[in-house]
């Protein structure tokens, strides 16, 4: 036998051991492969949990806040409550006093009617029994005064005012010296200066300063001034109308000398 002869059976040998390493390597790779396949879906799969449960995570802890926020909020609304409670029962306090009020205002009007009418009247009897200066002016004020106390349609309270208003006008005529131009006391239709010293003197002198007088209180009735105080007089009526600084004035006076 030749040597080719030999060599070949064992080419053929080698041959199929080959292929059957093959056969046996092919199967085995792809079992590699699966597990490879295999290891990189669980790896997936575990970081996909790992994401949900960190999503867990973050909702419970929203939840927790939420309701943490929740709870305070209903602690203030708590809070709120009792204060409007505390405020209504203050409030349900002054509407109970009120209606108290309300209840008396009727008796308050009934009394307060007759009181303002003794007022008027007081007024008017003061007027009479004063010195007689700017008398028209007075008596209009209180016509006017009558007037809006028999008015129904004015309100007490109106009422009430004007009557205060009166009461001042009259207290104001005696605290300072005042100068205005009227009608002689004794001689219709001639003009004279009048000057008051509070409530204490009622002085008249003509234009031509040669008549002065003043009030008697005691007589109720205007007596003669010596001629000679004109000057005095008319420095007093100048001060009194703004004219002149104020300086010391003599006021003549029932029983004065």
């Amino acid at each position: 036998m030749s040597k080719i002869s030999k060599i070949r059976p064992r080419i053929r040998n080698v041959l199929l051991a080959g292929a059957c390493v093959l056969a046996v390597a092919v199967p085995a790779q792809a079992q590699l492969e699966q597990a490879l396949r295999v290891a990189q879906s669980s790896t997936a799969a575990s970081a996909a949990a790992q994401k949900q449960v960190e999503r867990s995570d973050d909702t419970a802890e929203t939840a927790a806040r939420d309701y943490r926020a929740v709870l305070q909020q209903i602690d203030n609304m708590k809070l709120f409550v009792d204060q409007q409670d505390i405020y209504l029962r203050g409030q349900a306090g002054d509407i109970e006093a009120l209606q108290r009020q309300l209840g008396s205002v009727e008796q308050v009007k009934r009394g307060m009617v007759p009181m303002m009418l003794l007022m008027a009247a007081e007024i008017e009897r003061s007027v009479e029994e004063d010195m007689p200066f700017k008398l028209r002016e007075r008596k209009e004020r209180l016509e006017r005064l009558k007037d809006t106390l028999a008015d129904p349609s004015v309100t007490p309270t109106e009422q009430y005012r004007q009557v205060l208003a009166a009461y001042k006008n009259e207290v104001a005529y005696g605290q300072g010296m005042d100068s205005y131009e009227g009608a002689h006391p004794n001689k219709p239709g001639v003009k004279v200066d009048f000057l008051m010293f509070g409530r204490l003197s009622l002085v008249y002198m003509t234009k031509d300063e040669s008549e002065l007088g003043y009030f008697d209180m005691a007589s109720r009735e205007w007596k003669s001034i010596d001629p000679s105080n004109a000057l005095q007089v008319r420095q007093a009526i100048r001060i009194a109308n703004g004219e002149a600084a104020p300086e010391i004035v003599f006021a003549p006076m029932t029983g004065a000398k």
